[in-house]
């Protein structure tokens, strides 16, 4: 089927050529590339609005301009939010496990860490082997990437940076931006038009476009399989309130207290981004299965074990929006309410807390719409389809084409999911940032 897609079916018809692009490998990292992109993008661009404008005017000033300008002055000082982002695309790709699967590509790290436990069993050692590997090279990837800014200084002169000059393009400069805004825009888009007009066909195969359309799909999606969903706004509901709590606190005893180890808690509790959601699973598997409650159920196998996998999994989101929040409010605020006799339990509440809403919220709408769609550690930890979430639904509805109509159903339905949680975590930050400008 993947030499039978909209691009390929029209290219044969007008040129009698396919395109194998996503064929086996090629394929993964295709979808890969256009899937995590964001991560690497969202960084880059936050380093380059930080960049002291000074910085590249006084090379401006000295004759330097275009490619030479961006290698020497503007690239090396963005480095830090692109190595940011590269180092948290490299351990994501390295340890999904949906594409690969989903594309019958089995010869990598996660998917044959999977294949062995399911096939084989918690006995089988390769298993453990595996995912020893997929969590030393995680940690020594984020490490690489720390050590590569060890020692150099990017910080600015000016508060906020500044950012970079504005600068007008020429019409054939303007014609070359538009058109890779436009082609990368049908890139990333294409994935979520293809899902939408599944969703609505009653058959499409061997042609480009679907025969007929029909809402028989999200009919039976929310009859038949409306669990899958139930299932997924409990599961990341519970997830993303257990990691602002957890989070919250850790970001308070890191930045208000004097406690021993205090960063040591930091770094363990984000050190959970570089252990692979397979490992995880794995993990869970191997430590609870052996638990029976007294009716004989074991504890690994309860949706309980869902929850708290999606929770050490995005715990680190949640506790850089906490972080983040606290640093925000002076501790002169806190001693101030102390002075008038507030006790500490009381300050927390009535002064720390509200202050640091903005932050809570944004981290508890970040870890529920990750949440949301995790299955490397859901697919190891589902026993039955009716503590399935949306991810878990979504990959055993594709694994067949009589069910790829209310997968793709299924799968919009994610979208969207996510799509509000994010625009609502921007809302949530900007009206912060809002309000912190006014207070300044």
């Amino acid at each position: 089927m993947a030499c039978n897609g909209t691009v390929n079916l029209i290219l044969n018809d007008w040129f009698g050529i396919r395109l194998p692009f996503m064929e086996g490998l090629n394929g993964v990292i295709f979808v890969q590339s256009l899937h995590y992109f964001p991560f690497i993008l969202i960084n880059l661009s936050t380093s380059l609005r930080n960049i002291d404008r000074s910085m590249e005017e006084a090379a401006q000033n000295l004759g330097s301009s275009g490619i030479r300008l961006f290698r020497r002055i503007v690239f090396p000082l963005a480095m830090p939010g692109y190595l940011a982002g590269a180092s948290l695309v490299f351990v994501k790709v390295f340890d999904d496990l949906a594409t690969p699967l989903l594309l019958n590509v089995k010869d990598m790290l996660a998917p044959q860490a999977y294949l062995r436990v399911t096939s084989v069993g918690l006995t089988d050692p390769m298993g453990y082997v595996i995912s020893v590997i997929l969590i030393v090279v995680s940690i020594f990837a984020m490490w690489l990437s720390a050590v590569a800014m060890r020692g150099k200084d990017y910080s600015t002169t000016q508060r906020g940076g500044g950012g970079l000059a504005k600068r007008k393009l020429s019409r054939g400069e303007s014609v070359i931006a538009y058109g890779v805004v436009a082609l990368i825009l049908l890139l990333v888009l294409s994935p979520h038009i293809g899902l939408l007009l599944l969703s609505f066909a009653t058959v499409w195969s061997f042609s480009p476009m679907p025969d007929d359309f029909t809402m028989a799909h999200y009919a039976r999606v929310f009859g038949e399989s409306s669990i899958y969903i139930k299932n997924t706004l409990i599961y990341a509901s519970l997830a993303g309130l257990i990691d602002v709590v957890i989070g919250g606190a850790i970001a308070y005893i890191v930045l208000r207290t004097k406690v021993v180890g205090r960063r040591w808690l930091d770094w363990a509790a984000t050190a959970a981004l570089a252990i692979p959601g397979v490992v995880l699973g794995i993990g869970y598997l191997r430590t609870f299965y052996g638990i029976t409650l007294p009716d004989g159920t074991p504890l690994a196998t309860l949706w309980v074990m869902v929850v708290l996998a999606l929770a050490i999994r995005r715990l680190p989101y949640a506790l850089r929006a906490c972080y983040a929040a606290l640093q925000q409010v002076s501790e002169s605020l806190e001693e101030a309410a102390e002075n008038l006799g507030a006790t500490k339990q009381r300050t927390i509440r009535r002064i720390v807390l509200p202050l640091m809403t903005g932050g809570l919220l944004a981290g508890f709408v970040t870890s529920f719409s990750t949440a949301a769609v995790e299955l490397s550690a859901t697919l190891m930890l589902i026993q039955s389809n009716s503590d399935a979430p949306i991810a878990y639904g979504l990959y055993v509805f594709m694994q067949s084409p009589a069910g790829r109509g209310p997968g793709a159903a299924l799968g919009v339905i994610a979208v969207v999911l996510v799509a509000v949680c994010t625009l609502l975590s921007h809302y949530v930050i900007e009206r912060r940032q809002k309000a912190i400008g006014m207070n300044i």
